[in-house]
């Protein structure tokens, strides 16, 4: 007689789809139960004939510890629902996966994470954006991102480079190939996909609830209507994490999605302070350290642009002084390099 732990990587190892796994649970009490129960006809309607086989094939003890031990010996851990260990956050979610397969730093897990994702046909803009912010983000939060190419890719390099990287992977961890510039960095490879799974279509917009259900946001890079990352928008409104989005070019196709997504409520993201600040993240440790050597109002105009870009005129208020004065105090400012001046008359600090 096998134990729960068992019975759930059973049930999941067959190709269970989480929400057909999670209703027999809740239907049976538990997964032992299923495995008691199984072969019986009700179950083989309600799993299909493809997922009833291969649950028949491996139904036995021996067959499972087989397979927990060849996970062990690849580096594979086994995190099922229920365990400590187990993401608090995922916990809540619809559809929350029974098995996560981990290779890699599983403490990564346990930090404040956002992530990043958008289009695989990105424009140079995307790319930059995903990789100049991922960058920044990076220092505060662990970045989860995907593993398709264009923006997911930018910003996994960025954050690998940079910080620490979990990459849900939409295949078992054994078909993927870690690229190089994974290979040395703090990285954490999730799927909730058993060893042997090959990528299919479907499995990336199923795995897309995993951005949001690790992340307390998402940011959403560039994306036309079409694109998948869209679909990690809507998951991550339902799981009631903050979606950002940034505003791209009303000519270009592939920024239609976001630009979608703000007009029906996402939060528009124009630099990384606005989702610093959103979030409530403290920059300004980091920013007293390196304060330069300031005058009393550049100072204090230092310290006013350390909570976010502000515009001209909040500026001239704040300091109560003319129009003139200011004008000319944050010209001399960008001459220094301290501060620099961005679209529609703002203001920010000029990142090293």
């Amino acid at each position: 007689m096998t134990d729960e732990r068992k019975a759930l990587f059973w049930l999941s190892n067959g190709g269970t789809p989480s929400d057909k796994l999670n209703k027999l649970v809740e239907i049976y009490g538990s997964a032992l139960e299923v495995f008691n129960d199984f072969p019986t006809e009700k179950l083989k309607k309600f799993l299909g004939d493809r997922i009833y086989s291969a649950l028949r094939l491996t139904r036995d003890e021996k067959t499972i510890d087989e397979k927990l031990m060849k996970l062990k010996a690849d580096g594979i851990r086994v995190l099922l629902r229920g365990n400590p260990d187990y993401p608090e956050s995922l916990t809540n979610i619809d559809e929350p996966p029974a098995v996560l397969y981990l290779k890699g730093n599983a403490e990564l897990l346990k930090r404040k994470c956002i992530a990043v994702v958008g289009t695989r046909r990105c424009t140079d803009y995307g790319k930059r954006v995903a990789t100049e912010w991922t960058a920044e983000l990076a220092e505060k939060f662990t970045v989860v991102t995907g593993h398709a190419t264009g923006i997911d890719t930018y910003a996994a390099k960025s954050a690998a480079e940079k910080g620490s990287l979990i990459c849900v992977l939409a295949c078992g961890i054994d078909m993927f190939t870690v690229p190089d510039f994974m290979r040395k960095a703090d990285l954490l490879l999730v799927s909730e996909y058993p060893y042997g799974t090959h990528t299919e279509k479907f499995m990336y917009a199923e795995r897309n609830r995993l951005f949001g259900g690790l992340s307390e946001a998402v940011l959403i890079v560039e994306a036309s209507r079409k694109s998948g990352a869209l679909i990690t928008a809507e998951w991550a409104c339902r799981q009631g994490r903050t979606v950002f989005a940034v505003p791209g070019s009303v000519f270009s196709e592939r920024s239609a999605g976001v630009n979608e997504l703000i007009r029906n409520g996402a939060t528009a993201a124009t630099s990384v302070d606005d989702i610093f600040f959103d979030l409530g993240v403290d920059t300004k440790a980091k920013e007293q350290s390196t304060l330069p050597e300031l005058t009393g109002n550049e100072k204090k105009v230092y310290e006013f642009l350390s909570n976010g870009q502000r515009r001209f005129d909040e500026i001239t208020d704040f300091l109560g002084l003319s129009p003139n004065e200011t004008s000319t105090l944050l010209s001399m400012m960008e001459l220094g390099g301290i501060i620099e001046k961005k679209m529609q008359n703002y203001y920010a600090l000029l990142r090293s």
